[in-house]
């Protein structure tokens, strides 16, 4: 399974490491392969590098955002060659263009921008509550 994973459930992750978020990340990230792109994992790092972040939740210094930047660095990544204007905020279409052109099989996120889609080319968009529903399926 090929999922993209919007930047509010990485940082949400981190913040909750034992919430569905961090579970999603951390419990069952061998279920998935996590797709990234450089636009994506710029993101990502801004957001998690924001003084107001790093100073709020001291601990993103700890074991997590290293495990986490390991991870991300093992992801699969793609260049998307066209990023088109789909949703309605134009940041949240690198997710979409990345998604795409990896033929990934879920964008996760928690943004309504992005959810309220539903699908785009036939990959499903689902919160993090809903895919682990998935994955619980697939164990049996």
């Amino acid at each position: 399974m090929r999922l993209v994973l919007d930047t509010v459930i990485v940082v949400r992750g981190l913040i909750g490491p034992f919430s569905r978020w961090g579970d999603l990340l951390f419990e069952r990230a061998n279920d998935y392969e996590w797709i990234v792109s450089p636009a994506i994992v710029s993101e990502y790092t801004e957001t998690l590098y924001r003084p107001l972040i790093t100073k709020k939740y001291r601990f993103f210094a700890t074991r997590n955002l290293d495990i986490v930047r390991i991870r991300i660095t093992r992801a699969t990544m793609v260049e998307p060659s066209d990023v088109r204007t789909i949703c309605r905020d134009p940041e949240d279409d690198k997710f979409l263009a990345a998604a795409k052109f990896s033929n990934a099989d879920f964008i996760v996120s928690e943004d309504n921008d992005l959810l309220s889609l539903g699908e785009y080319e036939g990959i499903v968009i689902c919160t993090a509550e809903s895919l682990l529903l998935v994955l619980n399926r697939e164990r049996g």
